[in-house]
């Protein structure tokens, strides 16, 4: 079963799918945690469900250190190599011990571009485990058509 949160930007896919983790109290994955300084994002921090730990994943070019390196950038905002690689060995790792369901927030403009999340998203959907992914409504009837999931999956409206 692949469930998809959508919903508008703010809406609170994040907060919506943490509360599924929790309540169905088993499985893992990865949420995204925004992080705002003033009036605008600073950085999005990706956090493990399982066991709460973050790592910084997504920073705002004004913050970029000289030891950062970039995967992808993104208007404003760059994303780190080494996290992400992390991401994706650990859905390896949860995808290989049968571990269900899998959690992972967000997906969108990047990954329609074959970009970020798109190789571990294809991974995931051919392993045929239980998944919870978040989507922003404007990149749903992409995204289902992109991944071929016409009549796949449950929209979960917040």
């Amino acid at each position: 079963m692949i469930n998809v949160i959508t919903g508008p930007i703010n809406s609170g896919k994040t907060s919506k799918m943490i509360k599924s983790y929790e309540r169905i109290q088993k499985g893992d994955g990865f949420v995204s945690i925004k992080n705002m300084e003033r009036d605008k994002v600073h950085s999005y921090e990706i956090m493990q469900l399982s066991n709460r730990k973050k790592q910084l994943f997504i920073l705002r070019e004004d913050y970029l250190t000289k030891d950062w390196c970039e995967s992808y950038k993104m208007g404003h905002y760059s994303f780190s190599t080494p996290v992400l690689e992390h991401i994706e060995n650990t859905i390896r790792e949860l995808i290989k011990s049968r571990v269900t369901p899998i959690y992972l927030d967000e997906i969108g403009r990047l990954e329609l571009q074959n970009k970020c999340f798109h190789k571990i998203l294809v991974e995931l959907l051919n392993s045929e485990c239980e998944l919870y992914i978040t989507v922003r409504e404007d990149f749903l009837d992409d995204l289902i058509n992109k991944y071929n999931l016409t009549g796949k999956i449950n929209v979960i409206y917040v």
